[in-house]
Formats: C-alpha cells, sequence, structure tokens
C-alpha cells in the first residue's frame, strides 16, 4: 500500500478559513475565480488566501497582482510537481480551521462561504459538501449536482454513497484541516481518483454534512487532466485501481456487494461517456471507453483486489 502523506497537526490553528488554489497553465480562468473569493473573504483578517503555482507557462503571478487586492499569497514552485502533490503542499501551506482546496479552473458563488461556515462550525463534522454546477469552458451551465438529502445537515449515507462512486464536485467540499492532519494527505499513487480516495477516507473518519444549496462551479474542458485521460480510457482504469483501495474504508461485511456496486457503476460510468463522445464525433477515445466498460462487466463477478 502507498504511503499516505502526512499533514501536520496546528495545534492553535490562528485562522478560521485557507483557501487555497492550486493552478498550471490556468492563469485565464484563475482571473474568472479570485475575484469572488476575494469578495467574500477578502475583508476578513481570520482568512487566507494562497495561490500555489505548479510551474505554470503562464502569468498566475500576474493575476494575484491584478485582481488579489493585496490579500492573496503567490507560492511557486520550481518545478512541475503534479496536479496531487501540488494538493498536498496547499494543505501543508493552510493555516486555517476550515480549508477550501479550489482548483484554479473551478469557482465559488456567492454565499459559498458563509454558508459552509455555519454549517460546520457548529458540528463535529470532518467535512461539509454543497451542490455544485457543471458548466463548460465558457461557463455555460452543463448540470447541477442532485440534493442527496432534503435540506442541509449529516449525510448519513456519505460512506456508503463515496465507497460506490466520485459524488462530490472538488470546488464544493470545505475539510476541517484538524481531519486532514488525522486521515493524512492525498495518494500520489492515484493520480485521477485521489479526491475520490480521500473523501471516502474522511466519510471512514467521522461525519460529512450536506449543504443543499447550489454554491460552486466545476468546469469542464478539454485542457483538464481528466480529459486527458479520458481519451486514453486511463480515468476507468485507475477507476477499478481505486475501487480496490476505497474498499478497504468500508466494514468487511459490506466489501463485497460494495465493489460488485462499484464496478457496475464504473460500467454506467464508461458506458456514457462512450455514447458522448461518440455523439460528439470522437470516435476513437468513445472506442477506448466502451473497450473499459466492457472490462469493468467481466469484472463485476470477481470483484477487485482489496487495496490493490
Amino acid at each position: 500500500m502507498a504511503q499516505i502523506p502526512t499533514i501536520a497537526a496546528d495545534a492553535q490553528t490562528p485562522l478560521r478559513w485557507s483557501v487555497v488554489i492550486p493552478v498550471h497553465d490556468c492563469a485565464d480562468l484563475l482571473a474568472r475565480a479570485l475575484p469572488e473569493v476575494v469578495a467574500q473573504l477578502g475583508h476578513r483578517d481570520d482568512a487566507e488566501i494562497i495561490v500555489v503555482d505548479d510551474a505554470s507557462g503562464d502569468a498566475p503571478d500576474r493575476v494575484v497582482e491584478e485582481l488579489g487586492a493585496g490579500r492573496v499569497r503567490y507560492v511557486r514552485h520550481s518545478v512541475n510537481r503534479g496536479a496531487v502533490a501540488t494538493f498536498n503542499r496547499c494543505i501543508a501551506l493552510a493555516r486555517g480551521e476550515l480549508v477550501h482546496l479550489l482548483h484554479g479552473d473551478d469557482e465559488t458563488l456567492p454565499g459559498f462561504y458563509t454558508a459552509m461556515e455555519e454549517a460546520l462550525l457548529p458540528s463535529r463534522a470532518v467535512a461539509a459538501v454543497c451542490r455544485v454546477q457543471d458548466v463548460d469552458a465558457e461557463g455555460g451551465h452543463l448540470y447541477t449536482t442532485r440534493s442527496y438529502r432534503d435540506g442541509t445537515g449529516v449525510w448519513t449515507e456519505a460512506l456508503d454513497a463515496f465507497a460506490v462512486s466520485n459524488r462530490v464536485r472538488a470546488p464544493g467540499i470545505v475539510v476541517r484541516r484538524s481531519a486532514y492532519a488525522k486521515v493524512g494527505g492525498y495518494r500520489t499513487d492515484l493520480p485521477h481518483a485521489a479526491d475520490w480516495e480521500m473523501w471516502t477516507r474522511l466519510a471512514a473518519h467521522g461525519p460529512v454534512l450536506f449543504v443543499d444549496e447550489v454554491l460552486a462551479r466545476y468546469r469542464r474542458h478539454h485542457a483538464s487532466h481528466t480529459s486527458t485521460l479520458v481519451r486514453t480510457g486511463a480515468n476507468v482504469r485507475e477507476r477499478v485501481q481505486a475501487i480496490g483501495v476505497i474498499s478497504t474504508h468500508v466494514p468487511p461485511s459490506r466489501r463485497g456487494p460494495t465493489v460488485r456496486r462499484a464496478l457496475a457503476h464504473s460500467v454506467y460510468f464508461a458506458g456514457r461517456s462512450a455514447l458522448d463522445l461518440a455523439r460528439a464525433g470522437r470516435w476513437l477515445p468513445a472506442g477506448r471507453q466502451a473497450r473499459e466498460a466492457a472490462r469493468c462487466a467481466a469484472r463485476i463477478p470477481r470483484g477487485v483486489g482489496v487495496g490493490a
């Protein structure tokens, strides 16, 4: 099993909020995201905003200078470390009680930080998840994630839901820093599914809240890391690998059925991707997604190796 990076505990938590924004070659999209964060938290002395640049070829530092209102710290890697290693650096830099890891190509909507704070502070929850809009590269609406409970409160089925599929859009989750310190950082051996595994690991360690409001935007575009993996089918192959790891967070009595449900969902996921790609005339990636769907279906009777 891969080593899980350690996140140092911060007993003082001198700040309420840390918004850490990993970026790589998305300065134009950062320019859309940053003003809203500054508008919501820039006036608060108990909040920090940090942009962590993973050796971009464009100029996110100029965006920070022009739009950060003097409230945004800029940290640059001298060499490219990759997305997951950058996520771990973001968490290590954070000093706030509540950590929002906002990818540089995603956005928050007005009221995000107030609603998430009001939900988390009175609770023992390790994290809070809100509803999210999926948008295209230009910001056009594609889809809105559904409500997983009626109204804001504890998502009692979070662990079982997460173990089957990734129900969380990254911009829509806030995690207590103490929870990251308890469970550790993101696994670098799951470059496509590290966030999915993290949400499940968190849910196995404590309650997760669902905030029944649409408060963030998740951007789907061809330049994203996910889109690159879809073109080769690597997203589904890593999904299967992740199922073996994620199943270790589920009680042993439920692992077998959970793995089979996760594989069945992967068949649906890859099949739907194949259909969408075919409709767009992208026949080669559509064929690769269809092939991976068939492979997942063949695995359902025997499952996958736990911890694989």
